[in-house]
Protein backbone atom coordinates (compact mmCIF):
# COMPACT_ATOMS: atom_id res chain seq x y z
CA UNK A 1 0.00 0.00 0.00
CA UNK A 2 1.36 3.21 -1.20
CA UNK A 3 2.01 5.44 1.77
CA UNK A 4 0.25 8.56 1.44
CA UNK A 5 2.05 12.49 1.70
CA UNK A 6 1.14 14.64 4.50
CA UNK A 7 -1.68 16.82 2.60
CA UNK A 8 -3.11 13.09 1.66
CA UNK A 9 -3.34 12.01 5.04
CA UNK A 10 -4.83 15.50 6.10
CA UNK A 11 -7.55 15.36 3.44
CA UNK A 12 -8.03 11.74 4.35
CA UNK A 13 -8.58 12.53 7.93
CA UNK A 14 -11.17 15.25 6.98
CA UNK A 15 -13.02 13.09 5.40
CA UNK A 16 -13.55 10.67 8.17
CA UNK A 17 -14.15 13.29 10.64
CA UNK A 18 -17.03 14.64 8.46
CA UNK A 19 -17.95 11.34 7.61
CA UNK A 20 -18.52 10.25 11.53
CA UNK A 21 -20.41 13.85 12.38
CA UNK A 22 -22.95 13.16 9.48
CA UNK A 23 -23.48 9.73 10.82
CA UNK A 24 -24.00 10.66 14.38
CA UNK A 25 -26.42 13.51 13.06
CA UNK A 26 -28.15 11.02 10.89
CA UNK A 27 -28.29 8.60 13.79
CA UNK A 28 -29.42 11.69 15.97
CA UNK A 29 -32.03 11.66 14.19
CA UNK A 30 -33.74 8.24 13.53
CA UNK A 31 -33.52 7.82 17.63
CA UNK A 32 -35.44 10.96 18.26
CA UNK A 33 -38.36 9.28 15.57
CA UNK A 34 -38.38 6.35 16.55
CA UNK A 35 -39.13 4.57 19.46
CA UNK A 36 -37.83 1.13 19.33
CA UNK A 37 -34.47 2.53 17.88
CA UNK A 38 -34.21 5.20 20.89
CA UNK A 39 -34.87 2.45 23.32
CA UNK A 40 -32.27 0.06 21.96
CA UNK A 41 -29.29 3.20 21.93
CA UNK A 42 -30.30 3.43 25.58
CA UNK A 43 -29.74 -0.34 25.71
CA UNK A 44 -26.34 0.14 24.68
CA UNK A 45 -25.88 3.48 26.11
CA UNK A 46 -26.24 1.19 29.98
CA UNK A 47 -24.04 -1.25 28.66
CA UNK A 48 -21.86 0.44 26.42
CA UNK A 49 -18.65 0.61 27.84
CA UNK A 50 -17.46 3.72 26.32
CA UNK A 51 -20.15 5.21 28.12
CA UNK A 52 -20.19 8.32 25.67
CA UNK A 53 -23.47 9.17 23.70
CA UNK A 54 -21.81 10.10 20.81
CA UNK A 55 -19.43 7.34 20.58
CA UNK A 56 -23.02 5.03 21.28
CA UNK A 57 -24.74 6.95 18.53
CA UNK A 58 -21.97 5.76 16.00
CA UNK A 59 -22.19 1.93 17.73
CA UNK A 60 -25.60 2.07 16.89
CA UNK A 61 -25.35 3.61 13.54
CA UNK A 62 -22.55 1.57 12.23
CA UNK A 63 -24.01 -2.06 13.75
CA UNK A 64 -27.36 -3.07 11.70
CA UNK A 65 -29.60 -4.45 14.58
CA UNK A 66 -27.39 -3.09 16.87
CA UNK A 67 -27.03 -5.77 20.10
CA UNK A 68 -26.47 -4.79 23.67
CA UNK A 69 -23.89 -7.66 23.23
CA UNK A 70 -21.47 -4.73 21.97
CA UNK A 71 -20.68 -3.70 24.91
CA UNK A 72 -16.23 -2.56 24.74
CA UNK A 73 -15.70 -0.69 21.61
CA UNK A 74 -12.59 1.12 22.04
CA UNK A 75 -9.39 1.79 20.17
CA UNK A 76 -6.44 -0.29 19.44
CA UNK A 77 -4.36 1.72 21.81
CA UNK A 78 -6.95 1.19 24.56
CA UNK A 79 -7.13 -2.88 24.28
CA UNK A 80 -3.12 -2.84 24.18
CA UNK A 81 -3.36 -1.03 27.95
CA UNK A 82 -5.60 -4.02 28.77
CA UNK A 83 -3.07 -6.56 27.24
CA UNK A 84 -5.53 -7.53 24.46
CA UNK A 85 -4.37 -7.46 21.00
CA UNK A 86 -7.17 -6.45 18.23
CA UNK A 87 -7.19 -9.88 15.66
CA UNK A 88 -5.75 -9.24 12.68
CA UNK A 89 -6.83 -11.35 8.99
CA UNK A 90 -4.78 -14.06 7.27
CA UNK A 91 -3.19 -10.41 5.29
CA UNK A 92 -2.02 -9.07 8.59
CA UNK A 93 -4.67 -6.11 8.01
CA UNK A 94 -7.30 -5.31 11.00
CA UNK A 95 -10.71 -5.80 10.76
CA UNK A 96 -12.95 -2.80 9.41
CA UNK A 97 -13.36 -0.21 12.25
CA UNK A 98 -16.16 1.73 13.69
CA UNK A 99 -15.95 5.37 14.11
CA UNK A 100 -15.34 6.91 17.61
CA UNK A 101 -14.38 9.76 18.92
CA UNK A 102 -11.27 10.59 21.02
CA UNK A 103 -9.99 12.91 23.17
CA UNK A 104 -7.05 14.85 21.38
CA UNK A 105 -6.06 17.57 24.11
CA UNK A 106 -7.56 20.81 24.82
CA UNK A 107 -7.99 24.22 23.41
CA UNK A 108 -8.89 28.10 25.18
CA UNK A 109 -12.37 29.08 23.40
CA UNK A 110 -13.08 32.93 22.86
CA UNK A 111 -14.18 33.38 26.52
CA UNK A 112 -11.04 32.21 28.68
CA UNK A 113 -12.86 28.46 29.27
CA UNK A 114 -10.78 25.27 28.62
CA UNK A 115 -12.07 22.64 26.35
CA UNK A 116 -11.55 19.49 24.79
CA UNK A 117 -10.70 18.50 21.72
CA UNK A 118 -11.94 15.49 19.73
CA UNK A 119 -10.62 13.20 16.74
CA UNK A 120 -12.34 10.32 14.74
CA UNK A 121 -10.67 6.93 15.61
CA UNK A 122 -11.02 3.74 14.96
CA UNK A 123 -12.34 1.41 17.42
CA UNK A 124 -12.67 -2.23 17.71
CA UNK A 125 -15.68 -4.10 19.56
CA UNK A 126 -14.32 -6.91 21.91
CA UNK A 127 -15.86 -9.63 19.47
CA UNK A 128 -12.86 -8.26 16.80
CA UNK A 129 -9.85 -9.10 19.27
CA UNK A 130 -7.98 -12.44 20.48
CA UNK A 131 -10.00 -13.08 23.50
CA UNK A 132 -13.56 -11.87 23.21
CA UNK A 133 -14.69 -13.53 26.07
CA UNK A 134 -11.81 -12.29 28.36
CA UNK A 135 -12.16 -8.46 26.94
CA UNK A 136 -15.64 -8.25 27.47
CA UNK A 137 -15.28 -9.55 30.79
CA UNK A 138 -12.66 -7.11 32.03
CA UNK A 139 -14.91 -4.15 30.53
CA UNK A 140 -17.94 -5.72 32.39
CA UNK A 141 -16.22 -5.51 35.49
CA UNK A 142 -16.96 -1.69 36.19
CA UNK A 143 -20.39 -2.55 36.05
CA UNK A 144 -22.82 -2.74 39.00
CA UNK A 145 -22.67 -5.84 40.98
CA UNK A 146 -25.79 -8.64 40.68
CA UNK A 147 -24.92 -11.01 42.91
CA UNK A 148 -26.47 -10.79 46.45
CA UNK A 149 -24.85 -12.55 49.29
CA UNK A 150 -27.20 -13.63 52.34
CA UNK A 151 -30.85 -13.14 51.53
CA UNK A 152 -33.84 -14.71 49.79
CA UNK A 153 -35.40 -11.67 48.75
CA UNK A 154 -32.94 -9.99 45.78
CA UNK A 155 -35.75 -7.35 44.85
CA UNK A 156 -36.34 -6.27 49.08
CA UNK A 157 -32.36 -5.90 48.47
CA UNK A 158 -32.18 -3.37 45.53
CA UNK A 159 -35.15 -1.38 46.99
CA UNK A 160 -33.55 -0.83 50.27
CA UNK A 161 -30.24 0.10 48.28
CA UNK A 162 -31.51 2.32 46.24
CA UNK A 163 -32.86 4.25 49.30
CA UNK A 164 -30.29 3.99 51.50
CA UNK A 165 -28.14 5.51 48.23
CA UNK A 166 -30.32 8.56 47.17
CA UNK A 167 -29.11 11.78 48.03
CA UNK A 168 -33.33 12.15 48.01
CA UNK A 169 -34.91 11.15 51.00
CA UNK A 170 -36.49 7.72 50.93
CA UNK A 171 -39.53 6.06 52.83
CA UNK A 172 -38.17 2.37 52.20
CA UNK A 173 -40.61 -0.48 50.96
CA UNK A 174 -42.34 -2.14 53.30
CA UNK A 175 -45.91 -3.63 52.83
CA UNK A 176 -47.46 -2.42 56.34
CA UNK A 177 -45.57 1.48 55.92
CA UNK A 178 -47.51 1.88 52.69
CA UNK A 179 -48.62 6.01 52.91
CA UNK A 180 -52.45 5.47 51.89
CA UNK A 181 -53.52 8.93 53.63
CA UNK A 182 -50.51 11.66 52.75
CA UNK A 183 -51.93 14.75 49.99
CA UNK A 184 -50.49 15.02 46.58
CA UNK A 185 -49.64 11.89 46.21
CA UNK A 186 -50.50 10.35 42.61
CA UNK A 187 -53.42 8.14 42.40
CA UNK A 188 -52.05 6.71 38.97
CA UNK A 189 -48.02 5.49 40.01
CA UNK A 190 -48.47 6.06 43.81
CA UNK A 191 -45.71 7.85 44.08
CA UNK A 192 -44.39 11.85 45.45
CA UNK A 193 -41.43 13.64 45.71
CA UNK A 194 -42.25 16.59 47.95
CA UNK A 195 -39.38 19.32 47.25
CA UNK A 196 -39.97 21.26 50.74
CA UNK A 197 -38.55 18.01 52.62
CA UNK A 198 -36.61 16.55 49.60
CA UNK A 199 -38.73 13.36 50.60
CA UNK A 200 -40.25 10.61 48.18
CA UNK A 201 -43.16 8.93 49.38
CA UNK A 202 -44.68 5.98 48.16
CA UNK A 203 -48.10 4.23 47.82
CA UNK A 204 -49.75 1.28 46.51
CA UNK A 205 -46.58 0.01 44.48
CA UNK A 206 -45.53 -3.58 43.82
CA UNK A 207 -42.12 -4.61 44.44
CA UNK A 208 -41.75 -5.01 40.91
CA UNK A 209 -42.45 -1.70 39.78
CA UNK A 210 -40.63 -0.41 42.73
CA UNK A 211 -37.57 -0.04 41.78
CA UNK A 212 -38.34 2.02 38.43
CA UNK A 213 -40.64 4.37 39.71
CA UNK A 214 -38.44 5.61 42.46
CA UNK A 215 -35.31 5.84 40.56
CA UNK A 216 -37.45 8.33 38.36
CA UNK A 217 -38.54 10.36 41.56
CA UNK A 218 -35.11 10.00 42.84
CA UNK A 219 -34.12 11.90 39.32
CA UNK A 220 -36.91 14.57 39.68
CA UNK A 221 -35.71 15.21 42.86
CA UNK A 222 -32.06 16.17 41.58
CA UNK A 223 -33.32 18.00 39.16
CA UNK A 224 -35.12 20.16 42.07
CA UNK A 225 -31.94 20.33 43.65
CA UNK A 226 -30.38 21.85 40.83
CA UNK A 227 -32.40 24.80 39.58
CA UNK A 228 -34.35 25.55 43.16
CA UNK A 229 -37.33 27.65 42.42
CA UNK A 230 -36.67 27.25 38.78
CA UNK A 231 -37.58 24.03 38.91
CA UNK A 232 -40.35 22.57 36.54
CA UNK A 233 -42.14 19.27 37.12
CA UNK A 234 -43.51 19.14 34.23
CA UNK A 235 -40.07 19.92 31.84
CA UNK A 236 -38.12 16.59 33.19
CA UNK A 237 -40.47 14.02 32.38
CA UNK A 238 -38.25 12.41 29.81
CA UNK A 239 -35.35 13.14 31.48
CA UNK A 240 -36.42 11.29 34.16
CA UNK A 241 -37.38 8.72 32.33
CA UNK A 242 -34.02 7.96 30.52
CA UNK A 243 -32.73 8.29 33.62
CA UNK A 244 -34.75 5.95 35.58
CA UNK A 245 -34.03 3.53 32.27
CA UNK A 246 -30.44 3.33 32.74
CA UNK A 247 -29.90 2.72 36.22
CA UNK A 248 -32.69 -0.25 36.07
CA UNK A 249 -30.61 -1.54 32.82
CA UNK A 250 -27.54 -1.39 35.02
CA UNK A 251 -29.23 -2.68 37.87
CA UNK A 252 -30.61 -5.53 35.88
CA UNK A 253 -34.62 -4.53 36.56
CA UNK A 254 -36.51 -5.40 33.95
CA UNK A 255 -37.60 -2.15 31.63
CA UNK A 256 -40.16 -4.22 29.58
CA UNK A 257 -42.90 -1.51 31.36
CA UNK A 258 -41.06 1.60 29.77
CA UNK A 259 -42.37 3.44 27.02
CA UNK A 260 -41.05 6.97 25.42
CA UNK A 261 -43.23 9.70 23.74
CA UNK A 262 -41.17 11.43 21.22
CA UNK A 263 -43.39 14.09 20.23
CA UNK A 264 -42.73 16.56 21.77
CA UNK A 265 -38.49 15.95 22.02
CA UNK A 266 -38.16 17.92 18.63
CA UNK A 267 -40.07 20.96 19.85
CA UNK A 268 -38.27 20.42 23.34
CA UNK A 269 -34.95 19.83 21.61
CA UNK A 270 -34.23 21.13 17.93
CA UNK A 271 -30.63 20.93 17.80
CA UNK A 272 -28.91 17.61 17.71
CA UNK A 273 -26.67 18.88 19.41
CA UNK A 274 -29.18 19.93 22.60
CA UNK A 275 -30.90 16.60 22.52
CA UNK A 276 -27.19 14.55 22.61
CA UNK A 277 -26.10 17.59 25.52
CA UNK A 278 -29.39 16.35 27.45
CA UNK A 279 -28.59 12.34 27.00
CA UNK A 280 -25.20 13.25 28.15
CA UNK A 281 -26.16 14.50 31.60
CA UNK A 282 -28.97 12.18 31.96
CA UNK A 283 -25.82 9.88 31.60
CA UNK A 284 -23.79 11.45 34.19
CA UNK A 285 -26.70 11.46 36.60
CA UNK A 286 -27.39 7.61 36.08
CA UNK A 287 -23.91 6.46 36.45
CA UNK A 288 -24.09 8.74 39.74
CA UNK A 289 -26.60 6.91 41.00
CA UNK A 290 -25.70 3.74 39.56
CA UNK A 291 -22.23 4.13 41.78
CA UNK A 292 -23.87 4.88 45.35
CA UNK A 293 -26.12 1.91 44.83
CA UNK A 294 -23.32 -0.35 43.92
CA UNK A 295 -21.50 0.97 46.99
CA UNK A 296 -24.77 0.22 49.25
CA UNK A 297 -25.16 -3.07 47.84
CA UNK A 298 -21.08 -4.37 48.03
CA UNK A 299 -21.61 -3.21 51.50
CA UNK A 300 -24.93 -5.17 51.87
CA UNK A 301 -22.45 -8.43 50.68
CA UNK A 302 -19.82 -7.64 52.85
CA UNK A 303 -22.18 -7.84 56.27
CA UNK A 304 -23.60 -10.80 55.13
CA UNK A 305 -20.69 -12.67 53.52
CA UNK A 306 -20.49 -15.71 55.67
CA UNK A 307 -24.14 -16.41 54.49
CA UNK A 308 -25.05 -18.31 51.56
CA UNK A 309 -24.98 -17.00 48.15
CA UNK A 310 -27.74 -16.40 46.06
CA UNK A 311 -27.79 -15.04 42.88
Amino acid sequence: MAELTPAEYKEKKQKQEQEAYTLLDEQTQKIMQNERLFANFLDLLAAHCATTVSNTLLVQAQFENASPELTAVTTISEWEKRNIAVKKDENGYYPKGIYQFVNDGYYTADNGDMCMKFKVAKGYDASQTNSPDYARQVMKSVRPIKVFVGTNDIVATQNVALCNSSKIRCLVWAPEKLINDAEDISEETGVRYIPETKTVIIRNLTRENWFSRVSYEIAMGLFHQREGSEFKREKHTFECGVIAYLLCRNAGIDTSNFTFDLSNVTKAYPDNVQFRVMLNDCLEISHDMAFRLNNKLSEHNRKNQNQPVCV
